[in-house]
């Protein structure tokens, strides 16, 4: 083999380790700031030149939405979550990405977006059943103002352990009680649901 064609080789090696070293630093980086809380420095870890150019514009734009949320930086985290939805993704990711920005903007509570979100995603090829029938059941409780699933999810409450799940549940448990005009019971899921989307 041509020694130039060796080190070529060597140096395209060279560069993708490099990358993956610099990716895994950065995400580590990003994860240890955002788990304690420290938002605005894990969006700096990610304005680094090394992880703008080894992590992919859908990673640090995700990873900038999940931040500003967590701010509650209304204005930033739509932006970002936008930017996603209109990227040009493959199947699955697209069903991924609107189901995510269909649950952010129901606890918006804007009615229209989520609307829009729920028809994009159910024209996405491929797309889970479970995860179309999960946000068309939210829109149901939230917009539509059903409380017929109260039962169901009290049960399912008691046997989740993901604090995520936990979380969905008892926000849907507590715009539940809220339509059927039970107000302690909404109190206390919604205490319930900040509790846990803090702690999570």
């Amino acid at each position: 083999m041509e020694p130039g064609v060796v080190a070529f080789l060597i140096l395209v090696i060279v560069y993708f380790l490099a990358s993956e070293g610099f990716r895994h630093y950065y995400e580590a980086k990003y994860q240890g700031f955002f788990e304690t809380g420290h938002y605005n420095e894990a969006i700096e870890a990610l304005n680094r030149i090394p992880a703008r150019v080894t992590l992919t514009t859908y990673r640090q734009y995700y990873l900038r939405f999940l931040c500003y949320q967590a701010m509650d930086d209304e204005e930033m985290a739509t932006r970002m979550i936008e930017l996603l939805v209109r990227m040009r993704n493959s199947a699955k990711r697209q069903a991924q990405t609107l189901a995510v920005a269909f649950n952010y903007f129901t606890q918006l509570g804007n009615k229209e977006r989520c609307k829009e979100l729920l028809d994009q995603l159910k024209t996405v090829k491929g797309a889970d059943k479970a995860v179309i029938q999960d946000c068309q059941l939210t829109y149901d409780i939230v917009f539509s103002k059903k409380h017929d699933y109260i039962d169901q999810m009290e049960q399912m409450l008691k046997k989740e352990k993901n604090p995520a799940l936990q979380g969905k549940l008892c926000f849907l448990l507590w715009k539940q009680y809220a339509n059927k005009g039970d107000k302690t019971h909404a109190k206390s899921y919604k205490r319930r649901f900040e509790e846990l989307t803090q702690t999570a």
